[in-house]
């Protein structure tokens, strides 16, 4: 409801309260100042891409005439507040979901088993790609390789580092797809899981609720 709403806002100090009571759940979460350092990584690089494009500068260094850039630079200031509003909110829910309660989660839910295996890949595959990323940097250093040079100086090795992971994580297909087999998986509409997490009395009406407004708020769209 919190991404819809962002969408569905047109007033500057709308979506920049909504940004601001994003922002302030996620800093009060344990490490919550890491999360904001990530999502400032993320926006900065993103408000000077829109400044240029939508603020039409690239137009007038190109010789043409900009007309009108104030309500340019508007829209791009919109369309970022509400890509910064969608990321705050999803870092915040991803902050009170582990990723290993999430997965449990997906795998005990009422989903079907290759709907929930769908969405719980991603999150199973990130250790193992850190893990792996590891093991390929160790052995870049090994040929000799800076791996603690500045990125100016490393940019040159991205290649090497990535065309050797992606190639290990596509040979893992088959072997993923053995093992699922052998496990007879989707055999069932329903699996049983031994570890389901639990779920509190207050989070089944704060679901409804949230169901209820994301409902609401899709169903403005089509108010005229």
């Amino acid at each position: 409801p919190v991404s819809l709403l962002s969408m569905r806002l047109n007033a500057l100090g709308g979506l920049l309260g909504l940004l601001a009571v994003s922002l302030l759940l996620l800093l009060s979460r344990p490490q919550g100042w890491k999360g904001l350092r990530h999502w400032c990584l993320v926006l900065t690089p993103l408000a000077f891409g829109l400044l240029l494009v939508h603020g039409q500068w690239i137009d007038e260094w190109s010789g043409h005439v900009v007309a009108n850039r104030e309500a340019a630079l508007l829209l791009a200031l919109r369309l970022w507040l509400r890509v910064a509003i969608v990321l705050a909110g999803a870092m915040l829910w991803l902050s009170t979901a582990p990723p290993e309660q999430l997965t449990r989660a997906l795998l005990a839910s009422r989903l079907p088993p290759g709907v929930a295996y769908l969405l719980a890949s991603p999150v199973l595959l990130v250790e193992q790609l850190k893990a792996r990323l590891a093991a390929i940097a160790e052995a870049q250093a090994t040929r000799g390789v800076d791996m603690h040079a500045p990125w100016f100086k490393r940019w040159r090795n991205v290649l090497t580092l990535s065309l050797p992971l992606v190639i290990w994580t596509l040979s893992d297909v088959n072997e993923r797809a053995a093992a699922l087999d052998a496990r007879a998986f989707r055999s069932r509409s329903r699996r049983t899981t031994l570890n389901a997490p639990p779920l509190a009395s207050w989070e089944r009406p704060l679901r409804a609720l949230a169901l209820l407004g994301a409902l609401l708020i899709g169903a403005s769209f089509l108010w005229r």
